[in-house]
């Protein structure tokens, strides 16, 4: 039972059943689902701690993890956005809010799940999170222009990042049940889920041509997008424990945040789609890509386990 609650994607694939049995729920669900982001942000931001030589030793590769998120990453997001300018200009909106947010801080789980480099992974998010304050309402001001104001995307970034890292002063002093920590955010992840696909459900109900092309675009900057790094990364050379949280940079965007901008800060709900369904298809992505890197580019952790195993 553990292992199922602590299980994301079984989460997730509850969340679309549920989302699509109940629908909507009606005017509050922005209200609600900042309420639950900023949750779910303060539960995975909880116990983050290092010391500042570690920013000194890890600097070229949070540099790199940057170039990942706001630059791989979003241009590619943009990329595939663009193409729905033409017919559909609240999805393009959308896109460029998905493309705007900073990392996921799931990138965190998937340096611990694919043994990567944790420590590093927590300094860059930390990092591009800062960075984040000033340039997402640069990006959606180039991009989107007077549709949203700057100053509103400004607040609803501290209220996400700069709250949930406040509130976590005095939490490093209380020690937290990792499993109770993990299945508290996936329950944060399933009522987002929930909330945000359940208020476009009608929509995509009507448009499904609409929603597999989107489902499509996110194919793309998720699975096309990783696979690619990873022969790359493997051929040159990299770090693999610096290479799997690259990966992550280059394909996690905080969906959740992008979703909820969206709802709060834009008139079509609609706008919300490119988000909602990037949010599902990068669980997907996460669940699956765990199972690659373990067989296709292992840790000397695993390596070492599996001689072991041989050899016995």
């Amino acid at each position: 039972m553990m292992s199922v609650l602590t299980d994301i994607k079984y989460w997730v694939t509850a969340s679309i059943f549920v989302a699509f049995a109940i629908g909507s729920l009606g005017d509050q669900v922005p209200n609600m689902v900042i309420a639950v982001l900023m949750l779910q942000m303060i539960a995975a931001m909880a116990g983050l701690t290092f010391r500042k030589d570690d920013f000194k030793k890890d600097a070229k590769p949070i540099f790199w993890s940057f170039i990942c998120c706001f630059g791989i990453c979003t241009a590619l997001t943009l990329a595939v956005g663009a193409l729905f300018i033409p017919s559909y200009k609240d999805l393009w909106y959308g896109w460029v809010m998905l493309a705007s947010v900073p990392a996921g801080v799931s990138v965190i789980t998937l340096s611990l799940m694919m043994k990567g480099n944790r420590v590093m992974s927590v300094l860059a998010l930390t990092v591009i999170y800062l960075i984040a304050l000033a340039l997402t309402p640069l990006l959606t001001t180039v991009f989107i222009g007077d549709a949203v104001s700057p100053l509103d995307i400004f607040k609803y970034v501290l209220l996400f990042i700069a709250v949930p890292l406040l509130v976590n002063i005095p939490l490093k002093k209380v020690k937290l049940n990792q499993n109770g920590k993990v299945i508290f955010i996936n329950i944060m992840m399933f009522l987002l889920m929930v909330f945000s696909i359940g208020n476009n459900r009608d929509f995509i109900i009507d448009n499904l041509d609409l929603v597999l092309f989107i489902i499509a675009a996110c194919l793309v900057r998720t699975f096309g997008v990783s696979l690619v790094m990873v022969w790359f990364m493997k051929r040159h050379g990299t770090d693999r424990d610096n290479g799997v949280v690259y990966m992550g940079f280059a394909v996690w965007k905080n969906s959740g945040l992008a979703t909820t901008m969206c709802l709060v800060l834009l008139d079509a709900s609609e706008s919300a789609l490119p988000c909602v369904l990037s949010l599902m298809m990068e669980s997907i992505w996460f669940a699956v890509m765990n199972g690659y890197i373990r067989k296709h580019w292992p840790s000397h952790e695993n390596i070492e386990m599996e001689v072991l195993g041989t050899a016995a």
